[in-house]
């Protein structure tokens, strides 16, 4: 249901649009530029180029200046009839398809016969831009409609880039990433609106933790992939960038429906859960949608319609971890863990996803497009493994989306493009069932009711405006200028561990907990944030051969660090006043206090201390130049600056951990400085709470933001070349990333020379309060790789095509992890963080794609995905517990072998074959059947304690170097399609 408000907005949208200067973007268009000659070669001043879309009748049309160029821009992605007329020469036409992002040059002979064209390589009708500087994918409608897909989820298609990495894991995290980078570091535009996720993690659309689809497959007419050297144009991004257009209504009433099945026995048990004793879940997948569009006033206003659901009935697999049979369980509690359920529990998941579009030509040369998104997804989660069905919760993510869109052409030179833009995106998991404390009996069972309930929301309200011009002057130029605006307002509820949680460990036989945790207070949070986006960008083709593209993008957020925070009085009172006498020196001392090494004037703030960061200028610099002189074989390369956002999520603690309060027990020596002597009273939240009272209990723990803390940026670099051979287009590059100023939470209380083993009991205590931690931006990556690429488009005349992307790649990352909410606390602090192998560190990765038609109406279709793996972390206590060593990105899965090369963790191949036949009046009938690993390989993953534990000497571990899921296993989808 879309929200309040947005019928208003649409309202203002529209009047804006009636207002507003020139201006003109890319990011959703396509651009064909040229010149028109005689016979000999000589302009052809004031010749008439028109470009009519096949499908929507729209008419663009421009005159040859005086050296016979011309500019054909702000063109729908689509077919075009191009008609080249002037005097008395008979007119012209070619049909050529241009494709979203891309800018060609073109010659036209005009002739007395015909008409040639030059300087443009072109693959049947469609026009392929080889001379772009970016390292950019492009998906078309036939790959979108036809390759193998799982769930209808349009992303998965971006894993046919080179460099980008798609979670092939169907129970959740679905979203991308790039360059061995963190998912929070990508962005996604639709229809020129951002959907990135400036709270949390998974980058974009609320991705974090969905199984679902973020838009439906069949409103996607076809997106870019940008993986590297991306223009000014784009921005919160240090790594992958999608731009996909939607859809639009032609001059024929056209639309189609589609259903397609699944069911348990249409998928393979994997070999995990045999070992484990799971018979085969109870499950069925229904995919379902439908589409409409056509002409309300032909050639002139045109509508589109598109609705996808997706139903399923699924099973998750609760199973008892691997001390179960270990004899310290005591009788008592196995009796009791007994009484839980496990095996294969109910988990359903539905999904609706809607869209709508106007588009309307309401003069020569100008667009409006207004678009309006909705989406909801519900689901039973959060149980699983471990995790008891008690643990439930009902998981929710819902977004509503309006996008209004004027662009037109000004004289024969200028375009321009205003969007204006509603949003909101809502991701809100909450608790089912009644609330009970939770006891995670580690390497037992994990009962109890779910322990957090979260809601969090970003609405956002923007406009772009953007002007385009070409002129020449030593050269042709392309000029771009922009600017953005986006109103932000965040909403965030998180109510943690209210009905307390427990751990329990082998260590003490599971009889009492090592630690508690109690939450309580206020746990709404809200913030308001302004973001700005100015940026100019030129494409300079200073001669044929020789193109320079130069940009210079500034952005700006006004609430992006939490600003206006003030350090509670309190806290800094007992901060000033912290201080421990150790009974051996600690890096030369007995004696420290917080205020020897806490920057207080860096960590605290009245409110005053905390500017908005002002120096995110990020030059951009590329160049392609075109050594055959006709587009077949061009060298590229490029270097730029990228800012990106720190997630709020990352950061809120600051000021939630003084309004909601969160409480951790401690009942063991060694696992803490002052450990509480356990009472059985203490296992209910009354119970603590009692403790909270007597001053036992440390209190909250306390985060500390940075006040100069920079966002995360990356530095780009790419040399690479193109190569037309016949059908084929061959790309090999390299391409270099180093990040920097990524964020992660480090001791705050731990004087210096404070030995690894002593980190959890050697802080200078806070009177109050329990552990500090601070923000430390000493985290990188750096990322090295080599891309190659085949590519030979599908046509109507050769029948076939095939994609091929092939990446070798080294990431290093310096400190822990890539993803998620970073605590650093395997170091004692940034000083002690060392290189080593990133989280998404995979040396080989081939993603290979093919579509041929057959006779009798079949095509058939596949995707090879092979993929080296990921590393995962050793704990390593094989020099005894007082050595014990953290080893990130030191392990690796068994290398499998396929056509006999060994070197592969990750093996899929999917196939597809469709039928279509004509039914009556140009109504179509289509039947599909996908088989989805179809050899079954054995894929592993989901690293946890035991996959990389090494015990000390004289014990083992059965589990090390196994994962503790194998996922996509085979898997088969029928489906049918009636489209006319």
């Amino acid at each position: 249901m879309l929200r309040k408000g947005i019928v208003g907005f649409g309202l203002l949208c529209l009047l804006g649009m009636g207002l507003a200067p020139p201006a003109w973007g890319q990011v959703t268009t396509a651009t064909l530029t040229g010149k028109v000659v005689d016979e000999k070669g000589d302009a052809l001043p004031g010749a008439t180029v028109e470009a009519v879309n096949v499908a929507s009748g729209f008419v663009f049309r421009v005159v040859s200046r005086e050296d016979g160029s011309f500019t054909l821009a702000n063109l729908p992605p689509g077919t075009y009839k191009v008609t080249v007329s002037l005097g008395n020469l008979p007119p012209q036409s070619e049909t050529l398809e241009l494709l979203l992002g891309h800018s060609s040059t073109v010659t036209f002979r005009l002739a007395t016969e015909a008409l040639f064209t030059e300087e443009v390589v072109v693959i049947g009708s469609r026009v392929v831009d080889t001379r772009s500087p970016e390292i950019a994918t492009s998906i078309t409608p036939e790959q979108l409609l036809f390759l193998p897909q799982r769930e209808r989820n349009f992303i998965n298609f971006a894993a046919l880039a080179p460099g980008v990495y798609v979670d092939p894991r169907e129970d959740s995290n679905r979203y991308f990433r790039g360059a061995a980078g963190s998912a929070k570091q990508v962005n996604a535009f639709v229809d020129g609106l951002s959907y990135k996720n400036d709270l949390m993690e998974g980058g974009a659309f609320m991705q974090d933790a969905s199984r679902g689809n973020p838009f439906p497959q069949n409103a996607v007419q076809e997106f870019q992939v940008l993986t590297q050297n991306y223009k000014a144009e784009y921005e919160k991004s240090a790594s992958a960038v999608i731009t996909a257009v939607t859809k639009s209504g032609g001059n024929v009433l056209a639309g189609d429906f589609f259903y397609s099945y699944q069911n348990k026995d249409m998928v393979t048990l994997d070999r995990l859960s045999k070992e484990r004793g799971f018979s085969k879940p109870d499950y069925k997948r229904q995919l379902a949608g439908l589409s409409l569009g056509g002409p309300f006033i032909k050639d002139k206003l045109h509508f589109f319609l598109s609705y996808e659901a997706n139903r399923q009935d699924r099973f998750n697999q609760v199973f008892r971890g691997p001390q179960w049979d270990s004899a310290r369980v005591p009788a008592a509690l196995k009796q009791r863990l007994s009484q839980y359920p496990v095996g294969n529990i109910k988990a359903p998941f539905a999904s609706d996803l809607y869209f709508g579009k106007l588009t309307w030509q309401p003069s020569l040369g100008a667009t409006v497009d207004l678009s309006l998104y909705s989406r909801d997804e519900d689901e039973r989660r959060g149980f699983g493994g471990q995790r008891v069905e008690e643990g439930a919760e009902r998981f929710r993510i819902s977004t509503d989306a309006l996008v209004a869109k004027w662009s037109s052409l000004w004289g024969q030179s200028h375009f321009n493009e205003l969007t204006l833009t509603h949003q909101e995106m809502r991701w809100f998991p909450s608790a089912l069932g009644s609330p009970t404390p939770r006891q995670n009996y580690i390497g037992l069972l994990d009962v109890g009711s779910k322990d957090a309930s979260q809601d969090f929301t970003q609405k956002r309200l923007g406009i772009r405006e953007d002007l385009s011009s070409y002129f020449s002057w030593r050269g042709d130029h392309a000029t771009k200028l922009g600017i953005s605006a986006n109103f932000m307002d965040y909403r965030i509820v998180k109510t943690l561990f209210p009905n307390a949680y427990y751990e329990y460990r082998e260590a003490e036989s599971w009889q009492y907990p090592v630690l508690a945790r109690l939450g309580f207070g206020d746990p709404k949070l809200s913030f308001s944030n302004n973001q700005f986006g100015l940026y100019a960008q030129d494409d300079w083709r200073i001669t044929p051969s020789l193109t320079i593209s130069l940009g210079l993008r500034w952005d700006y957020e006004s609430n992006m660090l939490n600003n206006d925070w003030e350090t509670p009085a309190a806290l800094l009172a007992a901060m000033r006043t912290a201080c421990k006498t150790y009974s051996q020196p600690v890096g030369g001392k007995n004696r420290w206090c917080l205020t020897d090494f806490l920057d207080f004037k860096r960590f605290t703030t009245d409110g005053n201390q905390r500017d908005p960061y002002k120096g995110m200028i990020q030059p951009r610099l590329g160049f392609s130049w075109d050594a055959s002189g006709k587009g077949t074989t061009v060298i590229y390369g490029g270097w730029g600056k990228y800012y990106d956002r720190i997630a709020l999520n990352d950061i809120f603690d600051e000021k939630y951990r003084h309004t909601y309060k969160i409480y951790t027990f401690c009942f063991v020596p060694g696992a803490c400085s002052s450990p509480i002597a356990w009472r059985p009273e203490y296992a209910t939240p009354q119970g603590l709470r009692q403790i909270i009272a007597s001053g036992q209990a440390p209190g909250p723990e306390v985060f500390l933001v940075a006040n100069d803390m920079k966002p995360p940026r990356s530095d780009q670099w790419t040399l690479g070349v193109r190569h037309q051979l016949g059908r084929w287009l061959v790309g090999a590059s390299y391409a270099g990333v180093r990040t920097y100023n990524l964020m992660a939470w480090v001791f705050a209380d731990l004087p210096p020379g404070t030995s690894f083993n002593d980190r959890w009991s050697g802080q200078v205590p806070i009177p109050g309060y329990a552990r500090a931690f601070k923000t430390s931006t000493a985290r990188k990556t750096k990322y090295d790789a080599f891309y190659l690429t085949l590519d030979r488009p599908f046509t109507a005349d050769s029948k076939w095509g095939a994609n091929i992307a092939y990446t070798y790649g080294k990431a290093e990352a310096f400190g822990p992890g890539t993803d998620g909410v970073i605590f650093a606390l395997d170091y004692t602090g940034p000083e002690t963080f060392d290189w080593h192998p990133a989280d998404y560190d995979e040396r080989h990765r081939l993603v290979a794609s093919g579509t041929v038609a057959l006779p009798l109406g079949l095509r058939l279709s596949s995707i090879l995905t092979l993929g080296s793996g990921t590393p995962f972390t050793i704990y390593d206590a094989s020099r005894g517990w007082n050595n014990f060593r953290v080893r990130f990105g030191a392990g690796r899965f068994e290398k499998r072998s396929f056509l006999g090369i060994k070197e592969w963790v990750y093996r899929s191949v999917d196939l597809r074959l469709d039928w279509e036949t004509p039914l009556f009046a140009g109504v179509r009938l289509g039947l599909s059947g996908e088989a989805f690993n179809v050899f079954n390989f054995v894929n592993e993953g989901c690293p946890g304690w035991g996959t990389g534990f090494i015990p000390p000497a004289g014990e083992t571990n059965a589990s090390f170097g196994k994962g503790e899921c194998q996922f996509n296993t085979r898997r088969y989808q029928v489906g049918a399609r009636i489209s006319f």
